[in-house]
């Protein structure tokens, strides 16, 4: 009995028995995803934006801010600046083909499928258990919040993935440009792409630079079809996003989870937020330079949202790699399982942020980039690359997760 006992803690990396861990959960993924029953009675919440954009990408609406206001004023929709690259906008035209509300649903269906990809994909990344992968990002309250407002971000946590996993399996020198591939499509939302973009470049991954470079640059051409055939359209995006910046921050302060992102709020000088954000990305760059690749790559995501001038709560499921990183052996017990547990557990209070004021994301956020930057939990280093086909050993695949 002990040795049946033993296992399932085993599996999940955890203090915790399986039964237990599942079935929390599952119970999490409820919660997290039973406010979008809501989403009808608040307008679909932010996939308003998203559909506006497919229905008028190829026209000077688009990126013209006065123009796209203007347009979804007459259509009786929420007023709100399309802040991605113009190309994004060709990705939603199947779901503005349907009305508002069967696209919403749909794009709800698709994101959640996009979770159960990352989840898979990050368990071979990291050397979990692949229900533990699954299970530990459908219970991630940053997912189910996205899916249930509208927003994208497990789409982004899947590309991440991705490129992690392509960074881990590839041997020392052989670079296929998988990892670039996927990070150059995670440019979708420069701001999640730029810091695995940034890992590369101190990796000296030339290859992956290269493509990401390509991606880059084929964003920008087909924006150009996308703003009506307009090759200045980056200075009128610029212009257009400076506008929304500024009233986003004001409406959506309390869902803020990055420290740039919470000094914004009080009464400092407009430089100080950003020089923050670049000093903690500076005081990064060591570690991210000499970890392990599997620990770099998931500190880049940890240290792209805590230090991001604009970053709210659902944008904390990238940290969903260093989830999988500390469950796969990246802490020590007994600090793993209360970590952990204590993180699943703040980050569905982001539903009252509006009341608190300050998004409880935002501690679980900084919590992660200081014991990620610290190392003061870690074990002993492990191999940072699996080459392909090889068995890798890790703690969590020592027993079964089901």
């Amino acid at each position: 009995e002990g040795a049946v006992a033993a296992r399932p803690a085993r599996a999940t990396g955890l203090r915790l028995p399986w039964d237990r861990a599942r079935l929390w959960a599952i119970g999490l993924f409820g919660i997290g995803i039973a406010v979008i029953v809501g989403a009808p009675f608040y307008g679909y919440h932010d996939w308003p934006d998203f559909w506006s954009a497919g229905r008028v990408v190829g026209t000077a609406d688009l990126v013209d801010a006065e123009r796209l206001l203007a347009w979804q004023a007459a259509r009786g929709l929420p007023q709100i600046y399309f802040p991605y690259p113009p190309a994004v906008a060709f990705a939603l035209v199947p779901f503005a083909t349907l009305p508002l509300d069967w696209s919403f649903w749909l794009h709800a269906a698709v994101m959640v499928a996009c979770a159960v990809g990352a989840g898979i994909v990050g368990a071979q990344a990291f050397g979990v258990p692949r229900t533990v992968g699954v299970l530990s990002t459908l219970a991630w309250a940053p997912i189910t919040g996205a899916v249930a407002i509208g927003q994208n971000t497990p789409l982004a946590l899947l590309l991440g993935s991705l490129a992690i996993r392509a960074l881990v399996r590839e041997p020392r020198g052989h670079h296929s440009g998988w990892a670039g591939a996927a990070i150059g499509a995670l440019l979708y939302k420069p701001t999640l792409g730029l810091p695995l973009a940034g890992l590369l470049l101190l990796r000296r991954r030339w290859v992956d630079v290269a493509v990401v470079v390509a991606a880059g640059l084929a964003w920008y051409g087909v924006s150009v079809f996308a703003a009506a055939g307009d090759p200045r359209w980056p200075l009128t995006w610029i212009d257009g996003l400076r506008g929304w910046l500024a009233d986003d921050i004001v409406r959506n302060a309390d869902k803020a989870v990055s420290l740039p992102g919470l000094l914004s709020r009080l009464a400092v000088p407009d430089w100080l937020p950003p020089a923050v954000g670049v000093v903690m990305v500076a005081v990064a760059l060591p570690r991210l330079t000499r970890a392990p690749i599997r620990e770099a790559a998931a500190g880049a995501l940890v240290v792209g949202v805590a230090a991001s001038p604009h970053a709210w709560g659902y944008e904390a499921a990238l940290l969903l790699p260093f989830v999988w990183w500390a469950l796969a052996g990246g802490l020590v017990e007994p600090w793993r399982t209360r970590l952990v547990v204590a993180a699943y557990v703040l980050v569905p209070l982001w539903m009252f942020s509006s009341v608190t004021q300050i998004s409880a994301v935002a501690f679980v956020v900084l919590g992660a980039y200081a014991i990620w930057l610290g190392g003061a939990l870690r074990p002993p280093t492990r191999p940072d690359v699996t080459p392909p086909g090889a068995t890798e050993v890790s703690p969590v695949r020592l027993g079964r997760a089901t």
